[in-house]
């Protein structure tokens, strides 16, 4: 069994949890930085929160191994400029 975070593979990485509006947001940044991601949504309550019992649903962004470094510098900014 391979582990995730081996970069020895292309395996899909984590790089990103949210809202579906941040994730969004985030997914768009990435693709213009050219960089492929998916998006594993969360549940019933992503779309209607109201009816997700109370829990936030959080969204993933997805990415290769490959594109780790460069995804993970992509949300970094994106958590600088709404830092401000």
């Amino acid at each position: 069994m391979s582990d995730l975070t081996d970069k020895s593979e292309n395996n899909p990485i984590e790089v990103f949890v949210g809202t579906a509006w941040e994730v969004a947001l985030v997914q768009s940044l990435l693709e213009n930085a050219e960089i492929k991601a998916f998006i594993y949504y969360g549940g019933r309550g992503t779309m209607a929160p109201w009816d997700s019992k109370g829990c936030f649903p959080l969204n993933r962004i997805m990415v290769s191994s490959e594109d780790y470094e460069k995804a993970k510098q992509v949300v970094d900014q994106y958590y600088d400029a709404v830092k401000e």
